[in-house]
């Protein structure tokens, strides 16, 4: 048993995101050929379809491929920046902060969307305040910060109240959840998962439903309530089934494959495991197909097969290193090294906790090549809102001044105006 809960510890997971529906007009979106379109229209298409354009691809991107989350942010910001053109550079910033919040740089990405806020107050986009609220109570999930993730989980709810292009009003309800969640009240997690689940089925939002019986299937799961949590997960993935993305299908998969090797059914734990990869390995998900050579190696090593173990760790950590994915290769060298341990062959141990040693400095140096080019990315933020902002103070001075101009204009006038009259009556009386 000690084994089986060690591997659900270890086990590569990836839980769909939380903040999938980010934006508030459902769609079906295609994999390859409107992938393409979409991308042609947001370089090249006009103002309005760039930015459609940028929210159909963030939508797709947020549970298929992170990073490429940043190029469509970056794209359409520098757009607004290069043409003047304001709600691209909102849109940019916003997508940009998401990525921040799902990369780690949660701090980041709360300020970034943050300031977003008072441009859409102002013009009074409720549809944009409420993806914003959102992605900032995912921000404070990550931080566990209960209270400020259930404000804002709250705010977004209340904003898309007056949204009219929501079509069900489910938007915030996933982040209320996972607030509920955070504050262990998982009676009210679940019952507004439920709540989710009963509207969401009705206008058939099949990438919110599987979303949502995932997270009932791992709450079910961490409770001990294997079989109600299996259910969940097989309803997560028929869901995903029906929509037109490779992750969510991938994911339900994995859990899936989790739940069969604690309840002891390895066989079809393998089959779940090989599914995933079979489906990864379509779309060339590079990164996710090193983390199921990976679960494969986790798999054989806890029922002791340790060859065959050995045999996925290193197809891993070979893939890892043919794209510089630097984590995943340390994490299979790592894995490596413990199947030689319990080998007894020190020799291959010690060359692989070499090469770990080595990817460390790597990582750190990658890191902080990274953490340089996202700060730059953010000072040139910065100084777009920094001319925004003069840009407005500037125009409110010189309508201030025109104001005081017209008023003074008026007041001369009014005392000419006076004038000219008592002069008159004087010429009158004089008469």
């Amino acid at each position: 048993m000690f084994g089986k809960m060690f591997f659900l510890h270890t086990m590569k997971t990836q839980l769909l995101n939380l903040i999938f529906l980010l934006f508030t007009i459902s769609f079906s979106y295609s994999q390859s050929n409107d992938s393409k379109n979409q991308w042609s229209k947001l370089t090249n298409g006009s103002e309005t379809e760039r930015i459609e354009a940028a929210k159909q691809l963030s939508l797709y991107y947020q549970s298929e491929s992170i990073d490429t989350l940043r190029i469509v942010g970056e794209t359409i910001f520098f757009y607004g920046i290069d043409n003047h053109y304001q709600p691209a550079i909102e849109f940019g910033k916003i997508t940009l902060a998401e990525f921040y919040v799902m990369n780690g740089r949660i701090n980041d990405g709360i300020v970034m969307a943050k300031a977003t806020l008072s441009n859409l107050q102002e013009r009074g986009d409720l549809g944009l305040l409420s993806n914003v609220s959102r992605i900032i109570s995912s921000g404070y999930r990550k931080l566990e910060d209960g209270n400020s993730a259930m404000l804002w989980a709250k705010k977004a709810i209340e904003y898309n109240k007056g949204n009219k292009e929501s079509i069900d009003k489910t938007e915030g309800m996933i982040s209320l959840a996972e607030a509920f969640l955070l504050q262990k009240k998982e009676s009210k997690a679940i019952e507004t998962y439920q709540d989710y689940i009963s509207i969401a089925t009705k206008s058939k939002n099949f990438r919110g439903l599987s979303s949502a019986y995932s997270r009932l299937g791992d709450i079910y799961r961490i409770s001990g309530k294997l079989d109600l949590s299996e259910s969940y997960f097989k309803k997560s993935f028929q869901m995903a089934k029906k929509t037109n993305l490779t992750s969510p299908k991938a994911h339900a998969l994995n859990n899936l494959a989790i739940i069969y090797f604690e309840k002891g059914d390895t066989l079809n734990a393998r089959l779940s495991f090989e599914k995933a990869l079979t489906l990864r390995e379509a779309v060339n998900d590079l990164k996710s197909i090193s983390e199921s050579y990976y679960n494969l190696g986790d798999y054989h090593f806890y029922i002791e097969q340790y060859s065959k173990a050995l045999f996925w760790y290193k197809k891993s950590a070979e893939i890892a290193r043919r794209n510089h994915l630097l984590k995943e290769e340390k994490d299979a060298l790592l894995a490596s090294a413990n199947v030689y341990k319990k080998q007894s062959e020190s020799v291959q141990e010690i060359l692989c906790l070499e090469k770990v040693i080595a990817l460390g400095n790597d990582i750190k140096l990658t890191q902080n090549a990274d953490a340089e080019d996202l700060t730059n990315l953010q000072h040139e933020i910065w100084k777009t809102d920094f001319e925004q902002t003069k840009t407005k103070e500037i125009q409110k001075e010189n309508s201030l001044k025109f104001y005081i101009l017209l008023i003074i204009s008026c007041s001369l006038a009014i005392a000419l105006i006076l004038v000219l009259v008592k002069l008159k009556k004087m010429k009158k009386s004089t008469n």
